[in-house]
């Protein structure tokens, strides 16, 4: 039931919160909702397991599917809230206090549905028990994991009747050495977005032990080589003009959208990994203008990518923007008034359930109303749920509630110290 209230909370026009959500839903009452979402024991992450499997039916298997890797932020104030801290924040583009949450996202051309999420603990919290365990973060949860190591452990534990033909990310999970690892030993086909100061190179690179000097010092164990890599940036520039194809990747509202695109191979070795060195396609596409560059690290286990096929994957990461954005401003994923690790992960698993619900919702009406957009369904459900503010006392119970709790702040912190 509170779970129906929690879901039913998510569609008005208001505030994502449990007040809003109590001022508004049928029967809600404030204290339940508020322990249903903070305190429950209920298991998010099987909640979004189900989820993950939902979207992965409603898609279908008609078409390629992508799983995209990516992280999304918003600005939080104070310092008890799980997770908040100075760190880049995506959606005002800048560092700002706020937190951040690593998501998976499965997509079928122009079709997308977010599957899991998992917050982002910086390490000044991971340092400081005390402040994880007021935030009831469990103790197998007190290891600093970086943003790509949550992403693998998404792509370890997502159910695996999820099928997808390859992951999508950007430069944060492309440059990331061992996500890539992950995905080779797991014979997995990628399309990664990477920096442009990667350094790589054009021909098999020769590598070797250098002699040890005048029979002194320790026997070297370190690998050498001696070209030197390149970035990918100048990779781009030595590519002949002949060479770049002008390719149409998706229906925009104008128009088709078209790219300038190149495939090439290239060559990663590191130093840690001694010869094992990774061969690799790279793909670099432009806008018709050459003013945006898009970099990606290309893996296919049976054969070579072909360029359509790379450059389609690399701008697919569009429509997981595009679910963020739905997700915020359409089902208020940002919008909790929670603090703790198990309320941040309960809020998310249902908005994720929510915006699965209204995908589904448009999947099934595709044929009748193919414009068929979140907000049209939320105003469907505005009109057709049974709404407290509908009648006079509601409204007048939800201003009552609301000056109590003004009246309660402002004696708190009106008070004169003795």
């Amino acid at each position: 039931m509170k779970c129906g209230q929690f879901l039913s909370g998510l569609l008005p026009d208001c505030k994502s919160n449990v007040s809003s959500m109590t001022e508004r839903i049928s029967e809600s009452d404030y204290d339940q909702l508020h322990h249903f979402i903070s305190y429950s024991p209920w298991d998010s992450f099987l909640v979004m397991d189900s989820v993950s499997e939902k979207v992965g039916a409603t898609l279908g298997l008609g078409s390629p599917r992508g799983l995209l890797l990516d992280e999304s932020g918003w600005e939080k104030s104070g310092k008890k809230s799980v997770g908040v801290a100075r760190q880049y924040i995506g959606q005002v583009g800048k560092v700002a206090n706020g937190q951040v949450g690593v998501f998976a996202a499965l997509c079928n051309g122009e079709q997308v549905g977010l599957l899991q999420g998992r917050l982002y603990v910086p390490q000044e919290w991971i340092k400081d028990r005390d402040r994880c365990n007021q935030a009831g973060i469990p103790q197998a949860e007190q290891v600093y994991r970086t943003k790509p190591a949550l992403a693998v452990e998404i792509l370890k534990t997502l159910p695996k009747n999820v099928g997808y033909d390859w992951v999508g990310g950007d430069c944060i999970y492309g440059n990331s050495l061992g996500l890539r690892q992950h995905l080779y030993d797991e014979n997995q086909s990628f399309v990664l977005d990477v920096g442009e100061e990667l350094g790589v190179y054009v021909a098999y690179p020769d590598l070797y032990l250098p002699a040890k000097k005048d029979g002194r010092g320790r026997t070297p164990t370190n690998y050498v080589c001696d070209a030197k890599p390149i970035s990918i940036k100048n990779v781009a520039k030595q590519i002949p003009e002949e060479q770049w194809q002008t390719i149409p990747h998706r229906q925009g509202t104008k128009g088709l959208l078209i790219r300038k695109a190149v495939i090439v191979e290239v060559y990663i070795c590191k130093p840690e990994r001694a010869t094992s060195i990774e061969a690799i396609q790279l793909l670099i596409s432009t806008d018709q203008h050459g003013t945006e560059i898009k970099y990606s690290l290309c893996f296919e286990p049976s054969a070579k990518m072909t360029l359509q096929v790379a450059l389609f994957r690399q701008m697919q990461r569009y429509w997981v923007e595009r679910a963020f954005q739905n997700a915020k401003q359409q089902l208020g994923l940002h919008q909790y008034q929670v603090r703790s690790w198990k309320a941040w992960h309960h809020h998310i698993a249902l908005t994720l359930m929510a915006l699965h619900f209204v995908l589904q919702i448009q999947k099934e009406q595709a044929a009748q109303m193919p414009l068929l957009s979140i907000p049209d369904i939320k105003l469907v459900f505005a009109k057709k749920l049974a709404n407290k503010l509908h009648s006079d006392q509601g409204i007048l119970d939800a201003l009552a509630r609301r000056h109590l709790k003004r009246k309660v702040d402002l004696d708190r912190f009106s008070k004169v110290p003795k």
